[in-house]
């Protein structure tokens, strides 16, 4: 029996156009022995419908098009199996394709490591028993995201904007944290827990996390006024966030966050809705992923 193939296409993700993507694919698999389907997502949840239909009659892969939050779902779907994903990265952050080294402008060189890579497994977070693949957080990023959410417009300007409007009336709330059993308190700008380094668009706010290490990078950063405020955004983008003495950063597979009040979360880019505590772990190695061949951090 030929191994089977789906792409699934999120025709509404980032502002980049998917209309070349079908071809690519296309071309890419006539001479293969897989068996090539594609198929696009009709709203959320539809892409998790597709792979467990497909499952019943035997599934080899999912090429995932789309951005972070498409890539959560079917990740989701796929976590715990031997079903592997392949990304074509066509989000407005695109966090999990950077981690990987896929590129972001080169649809055929993205097909091709999907074709000619190597799976490598990587870990799945988890908050409040909903997963994650790049990031979880809590506070002023949250904040952004569901700003970014509630917008009209996509693109990196439109997140920009929004996290300007969102800082000129933000307030930093108290947290009560736990990494491992480690107590952790007091105010905080945001808390992050990252599998990844960065949330997309190259924003590194854990330069040295590692998507498959079995651990989650706990980033606080304390209120924030002024100079120090455009000391970290600069920091964020040039990989050195890490070395601002404001910034808190622990590893740990078990996090438990509380607060004062039910609100805002971010999960991979996604705005949610979550509770006064929020407990998080991680499964290690529980997702397999096409990457290239030189990106040398995950090997089974």
């Amino acid at each position: 029996m030929k191994k089977r193939v789906i792409a699934i296409i999120n025709p509404i993700s980032g502002i980049a156009s998917k209309h070349k993507v079908p071809a690519l694919l296309a071309s890419a698999y006539q001479d293969r022995e897989e068996e090539l389907f594609l198929t696009y997502t009709k709203g959320e949840g539809h892409a998790a419908k597709v792979i467990k239909e497909a499952m019943k009659y035997g599934l080899d892969s999912v090429i995932a098009v789309g951005g972070d939050g498409t890539i959560n779902e079917i990740a989701s779907t796929l976590s715990g199996t031997e079903v592997k994903l392949g990304i074509i990265p066509r989000g407005s952050g695109n966090g999990l394709a950077r981690a990987l080294g896929i590129p972001m402008q080169n649809d055929a060189e993205a097909v091709r490591i999907i074709t000619e890579g190597k799976v490598a497994p990587i870990d799945m977070g988890l908050a409040n028993g909903l997963p994650f693949f790049c990031t979880f957080g809590v506070g002023f990023d949250a904040q952004i995201t569901k700003r970014y959410d509630d917008a009209a417009t996509r693109g990196f300007l439109t997140y920009i904007k929004s996290a300007i409007d969102e800082y000129i009336s933000f307030k930093p709330q108290e947290y009560k944290i736990s990494i491992d059993g480690h107590d952790i308190g007091g105010k905080a700008f945001l808390i992050t827990c990252a599998n990844i380094e960065q949330y997309g668009n190259n924003a590194y706010i854990a330069p040295n996390a590692s998507p498959s290490d079995g651990l989650l990078d706990l980033v606080i950063i304390r209120p924030l006024e002024g100079i120090h405020a455009a000391q970290v955004a600069l920091q964020l983008f040039t990989k050195t966030i890490d070395k601002n003495a404001r910034i808190e950063s622990y590893r740990g597979s078990n996090i438990v966050i509380e607060r004062k009040e039910a609100g805002a979360a971010q999960i991979d880019g996604e705005s949610v809705q979550m509770g006064k505590k929020i407990e998080i772990g991680i499964r290690k190695q529980d997702l397999l992923v096409y990457a290239p061949l030189e990106f040398g951090d995950l090997t089974l």
